[in-house]
């Protein structure tokens, strides 16, 4: 059984390097979220996290949001 199981992970590993690491192009349909810590007081860290969502025909869409030092979401006040 092991002599089988190293040709299969060698195989695998083969071919999980011809796949492409992100298969989402820029531009197509889908969302991504990033986060970027922001310092507020001397222990104090919050994160701002803006989301763009892009729709089929292109149209993008920007959110934005917050993250407390306890991981509770909110949104900014205006």
């Amino acid at each position: 059984m092991k002599l089988q199981l190293a040709p299969m992970a060698a195989l695998m590993l083969a071919v999980g390097s011809m796949v492409p690491a992100s298969s989402h192009a820029a531009g197509s349909p889908g969302s991504t979220t990033d986060c970027v810590p922001v310092r507020l007081g001397p222990n104090l860290v919050h994160q701002r996290c803006t989301v763009a969502r892009t729709l089929a025909d292109g149209t993008v869409f920007t959110s934005v949001y917050w993250i407390d030092q306890n991981g509770q979401w909110y949104l900014p006040a205006d």
